[in-house]
């Protein structure tokens, strides 16, 4: 069974965004990388490289408007709250706003979310909207509650 670790390594190597990647939130239940590269994704490739990454990762890919995106969110923030000590309630359109907030500064955003045997696996990049680097990586890899 793949670890955490190595499913975030092979997302951020394959957009080559390993260096200077480190852990927003590391624990026994999610791990959160960010990191950024110096790669530009055409605009119009951007689906089709995070289709191919998550092929790569092994994931079934989820649809966009499926509901079980929102409980894939909702148990990842669950899992960052039990530690981090944080007792608001779970924000369920937080990752929406994120897009939304990037896109209204002129960037644009792209995510899947991919479902392995023990886990969840979101992955999203954003980039300027005039193909400018760099490219900015976030994978979420949260283990999944059965």
């Amino acid at each position: 069974m793949k670890k955490t670790y190595e499913i975030a390594g092979q997302v951020m190597g394959f957009f080559d965004s390993f260096k200077g990647s480190r852990p927003a939130i590391n624990n026994d239940k999610i791990l959160i990388v960010r990191g950024k590269s110096r790669k530009v994704i055409p605009l119009a490739e951007m689906e089709s490289k995070l289709s191919e990454v998550g092929e790569i990762i092994g994931g079934e890919e989820l649809d966009s408007s499926s509901e079980k995106i929102s409980e894939i969110l909702e148990d990842g923030d669950k899992h960052i709250q039990n530690t981090e000590g944080t007792t608001n309630s779970v924000d369920t359109n937080g990752f929406i706003r994120m897009k939304e907030e990037l896109e209204s500064m002129g960037l644009v955003v792209e995510y899947k979310v991919f479902e392995l045997p023990s886990f969840d696996v979101v992955i999203a990049i954003w980039e300027d909207k005039n193909e400018l680097p760099p490219l900015y990586v976030e994978v979420t890899v949260s283990e999944r509650e059965d």
